[in-house]
């Protein structure tokens, strides 16, 4: 089987052909890469200005936080006391201490002592708000570890304070009441240390229904077992008024904080 062979005419018209074919494909290519490139660069611009817009936003939620914090720590409400030491034995002789009915390991709740002053150590504070004691001093001790010849015979507890900002006219049956129905930590008040140093603790602050909002700060003696004692879980905590020791407390303010809700 013979073929004819092309002339040069019909190659060059086919060349022409094939080129045009190329130069439309190579135009098509060119369009499609310079739309992607518009695209891409449409998609670029609009992610830099959604982060920019972010970063904006979040520069202003971050300001308005710094803002808030500042705020809510510049509200205080504050009581203050007198900076007067009080112990256990001036407690008991001077203001009426005694150990809870219900419970002997510990005193009853009595108002902190104020030197006969009433200006400035009553406010309104927000219940259940961020509250803080700021100790002059707290000194407690295991007076069994004096002992001879054998320590932890006849006294083998140890007594802390605790505090609590409420109503001014609860009475201490009242605010353990408060304190159960609330379901309230109230050992996160506790202090008390043989180093006597100063101290800030968070203690609560809660609001008992039908009484009138006037408050102070409370205060009531706990006995624990010594942490000295080699068998603690063997022994509970003794008689709050007879053993446990002399500790003692001083109170420079407590701060309350009615922007900073708990």
């Amino acid at each position: 089987m013979s073929t004819q062979a092309k002339t040069l005419e019909q190659l060059i018209t086919e060349l022409h052909t094939t080129n045009g074919e190329l130069i439309t494909s190579n135009n098509d290519l060119a369009n499609t890469v310079i739309n992607k490139t518009g695209e891409i660069d449409a998609a670029v611009a609009k992610a830099q200005a959604d982060v920019s817009a972010a970063v904006t936003a979040g520069d202003s939620r971050i300001q308005q936080a710094i803002i808030n914090l500042a705020q809510s720590h510049a509200d205080m409400r504050i009581n203050y006391y007198d900076r007067k030491v009080h112990s256990k034995s001036t407690l008991i002789q001077d203001n009426g201490l005694v150990a809870d009915p219900n419970d002997e390991t510990r005193s009853i709740w009595i108002k902190v002592p104020n030197g006969g002053g009433t200006s400035g150590y009553n406010t309104y504070p927000a219940a259940k708000a961020l509250t803080k004691v700021h100790t002059v001093s707290g000194y407690s001790y295991s007076p069994g570890y004096y002992e001879t010849p054998e320590k932890y015979v006849a006294d083998w507890s140890r007594t802390y304070m605790q505090f609590i900002l409420t109503n001014e006219s609860a009475t201490s049956e009242q605010i353990n009441d408060n304190i159960a129905s609330q379901g309230v930590d109230i050992h996160q008040s506790q202090m008390g240390g043989w180093w006597n140093g100063s101290l800030v603790k968070d203690i609560p602050c809660m609001n008992i229904a039908g009484l009138h909002p006037y408050s102070c700060l409370f205060a009531r003696l706990v006995n624990v077992v010594s942490d000295g004692v080699s068998n603690p879980q063997s022994l509970l905590p003794q008689n709050i008024l007879q053993f446990g020791g002399n500790s003692y407390f001083s109170i420079d303010r407590v701060v309350n904080y009615p922007k900073i809700p708990l």
